[in-house]
């Protein structure tokens, strides 16, 4: 909760490359994930074995020329999920583009390739259309039942869609198959909505510890545990954290983000903005781009703010232009940033009919409390907290929209119960949930 709030999208990297080494091996000739995945009815050759330690753009060449060299469904699924791993690498969403041209070029070749139905069941997911990736991993998973990549997938749409006992469900499954950093992490996230947060930590420590295809993927799981541990206002467990995901892949820019987002949460904004540059510079991730301009802006410059929400406008179009709905991410932005907020309220309405997730609620009340709706925004609000998850702010939202309700003991209790739970839990509305504090407490 205290990172992106598509966070179980992101743990399908593990996923991803769990996939690409057993396309690897069925092309090889492996015989017992023979036995687990249909593939390709014309074998690929392999050129030439690839260096397991190769980056993801190193295999992406390989495989590129492999596929022009041998062109088969096998060779297309491969170099499509090398494709969708540098998509997590480096946030480029035109990555999906390809990747999903290169599976259909599978599927025209092999209909029943699991693999490949599930891979566009992970592309629909990361473009925020979980009905469909749902759809795809169901069929991939009865085409093979075990097949973890796509168990992977159904439990991200299940979660994202707000259908949390089919995904407690779908991820106990995946749990008593494939014990790994793949399932725990998703163990984790639910486990964290739920409020359960020492379990939560539990299930990421035992990620770390089953190791991963890649080290960025173990990287990602120390993320989350440092993102666990400043949700609950334990800033040097966070930061320990956050170092030892730089240590397990030095190029990791999303460990350097959390850093400049902690440096800031404890008083150093201009430090922030240091670490935070160059991340940018390199991965200009919307979330990344306005957490940037909420730091300049905090630190009073205000024109610099304003470009750096300027490209980050720029960046949700072209994750739109490559079939992403960024319409939470783009609403909550919106709110917080002198945006239309009934132009918000609507775009989440509609959202909301197939994606009723706690997310979606919270982003939804949130909106209609800045639309002029308070008494609908509390309904949502509550909603937003039904699992019991502990989120600073999912309880600032409701606590504001308390306040603007006159419900001055319910505000103090959610408000107080924010900035205990984490203090600088936002360097955009930190200072006002203190002031409201201070107001329905007098």
């Amino acid at each position: 909760m205290t990172a992106h709030p598509t966070r179980s999208i992101i743990i399908a990297a593990a996923a991803v490359a769990a996939a690409l080494l057993l396309a690897v091996t069925v092309a090889m000739g492996g015989g017992s994930a023979r036995k687990a995945v249909r593939h390709a009815k014309a074998p690929a050759a392999v050129l030439r074995p690839i260096d397991p330690s190769a980056s993801t753009a190193d295999q992406v060449k390989h495989y590129a020329a492999e596929a022009r060299a041998h062109p088969s469904a096998d060779t297309y699924v491969k170099l499509a999920l090398a494709e969708l791993q540098m998509a997590r690498e480096d946030a480029d969403p035109s990555w999906y583009t390809r990747a999903e041209a290169l599976l259909r070029k599978a599927r025209s070749l092999d209909p029943g390739n699991p693999t490949a139905v599930a891979a566009l069941g992970s592309i629909a997911a990361a473009r925020h259309d979980f009905v469909r990736a749902l759809g795809l991993a169901r069929r991939s998973l009865r085409m093979a039942p075990g097949n973890a990549y796509a168990g992977g997938v159904a439990v991200d749409a299940l979660v994202e869609l707000g259908r949390y006992p089919q995904a407690r469900a779908a991820l106990q499954r995946m749990l008593d198959r494939r014990p790994d950093l793949s399932s725990y992490s998703r163990a984790s996230y639910i486990l964290e909505l739920d409020g359960r947060t020492a379990l939560a930590r539990q299930a990421l420590q035992q990620a770390i510890l089953s190791g991963a295809p890649v080290a960025e993927n173990t990287a990602w799981a120390y993320l989350y545990l440092g993102n666990l541990e400043f949700g609950r206002g334990r800033y040097a467990a966070a930061g320990r954290a956050y170092r030892m995901a730089e240590r397990v892949d030095p190029g990791f820019v999303h460990a350097r983000a959390a850093m400049a987002r902690l440096a800031a949460a404890r008083g150093d904004v201009e430090a922030g903005i240091r670490l935070l540059r160059p991340v940018v510079a390199q991965i200009p991730l919307p979330a990344y781009v306005i957490a940037l301009g909420d730091m300049l802006s905090a630190a009073g410059r205000r024109a610099e703010a304003q470009k750096q929400y300027s490209l980050a406008r720029l960046q949700e179009q072209l994750y739109i232009a490559n079939g992403v709905n960024v319409d939470v991410e783009l609403a909550t932005f919106e709110v917080d940033h002198g945006g239309d907020a009934r132009a918000a309220v609507v775009r989440l309405r509609q959202l909301r009919r197939t994606q009723r997730s706690v997310v979606v609620d919270d982003a939804l009340g949130w909106a209609l409390l800045r639309a002029g709706a308070p008494r609908q925004a509390l309904i949502f609000a509550q909603r937003a907290l039904r699992l019991g998850t502990r989120d600073a702010t999912f309880l600032f939202h409701r606590g504001a929209i308390e306040a603007a309700l006159g419900r001055r003991s319910d505000a103090a209790r959610d408000l107080g119960a924010a900035l205990a739970l984490n203090p600088h839990f936002s360097i955009l509305h930190e200072a006002q949930a203190r002031r409201l504090l201070e107001e329905v407490t007098r």
